[in-house]
């Protein structure tokens, strides 16, 4: 399958192409600190923004100048807040970038994130955490969500416990499988079961982010969309699309290294995945 050329495409600083498609669909890994798409009236250093150029908020699409007196547009499909990294879907046809959405909408699609909380254990190692969720406006007109007792949206998500840090850290890794995609779902439930994420300075635990993150030197929140996949039918065909992004290193250097122990896997019946752009770290989860 071709790969097809991105040089066009005028990415904010450190974002990377991890794979593509030949229909047009291409995933990014997002650094920490860069917004998927500007805010609304605001202006933004350069390099700051997932793409530059002008962004379309009733298209969810970057208008970019290819250079030949034309416009192409690179449709937005999923978003990550700022300080989250990770995995993000862009489509190059619109009518693609539709089929995509209505599979985000529908929580047809998988996404796998890492994260690094507060505390050596779970009091369930594995579960699923069901709570009802309700936005606000918070300082600066943006947006909070919490935790209802009565009326709110659902936010299902299934928690694995990996590890734990070393040096008898109050630190463990965990993984997180969100089924629903509602706003902030994952730091306010981390947070709302008793094991906030690192870094996090809107639900986070004050004293745990200073003496276990910025007193070391980490000044990120730990969170990080590590893979998405998806399958649906295009033009005839079905296409399975897979995308990961490796653990960032801040992770395990917070973690206090790699795991000991040889790394598990295997091989399976693949199918139409789409061509890498370069190789891809697997870590077990």
């Amino acid at each position: 399958m071709c790969a097809a050329p991105f040089d066009w495409i005028p990415f904010g600083r450190g974002v990377r192409v991890v794979q593509q498609h030949e229909c047009g669909l291409l995933a990014v890994e997002k650094p920490d600190g860069i917004l998927a798409h500007p805010n609304p009236n605001e202006a933004n250093e350069k390099g700051t923004v997932l793409i530059e150029g002008n962004y379309s908020h009733e298209e969810e699409a970057f208008h970019i100048r290819d250079g030949k007196g034309g416009i192409r547009r690179v449709y937005l499909l999923n978003r990550l807040d700022s300080p989250t990294s990770g995995v993000l879907l862009l489509a190059l046809d619109e009518a693609l970038a539709d089929v995509v959405r209505k599979l985000f909408a529908t929580s047809k699609v998988s996404k796998k994130y890492i994260a690094l909380v507060k505390g050596r254990g779970l009091r369930t190692p594995r579960g699923t955490w069901q709570d009802m969720l309700v936005k606000s406006k918070g300082p600066g007109n943006s947006v909070r969500s919490g935790v209802a007792s009565g009326d709110g949206l659902a936010a299902i998500t299934m928690y694995q416990w990996e590890r734990a840090a070393g040096e008898d850290l109050p630190l463990s890794l965990i993984r997180l499988e969100p089924r629903t995609g509602r706003t902030h779902q994952l730091r306010v439930q981390t947070s709302q079961h008793g094991h906030p994420i690192l870094g996090d300075r809107t639900y986070g635990d004050f004293d745990f982010n200073k003496t276990i993150g910025s007193a070391r030197g980490f000044k990120r929140l730990f969170l990080h969309a590590m893979s998405t996949e998806l399958t649906f039918a295009w033009q005839g065909k079905e296409i399975h699309f897979s995308a990961t992004a490796p653990m960032p290193k801040e992770f395990e250097k917070a973690l206090g290294g790699p795991e000991k122990g040889p790394s598990k896997g295997g091989s399976g019946p693949r199918r139409d995945t789409g061509t890498p752009i370069s190789p891809r770290l697997r870590i077990r989860l």
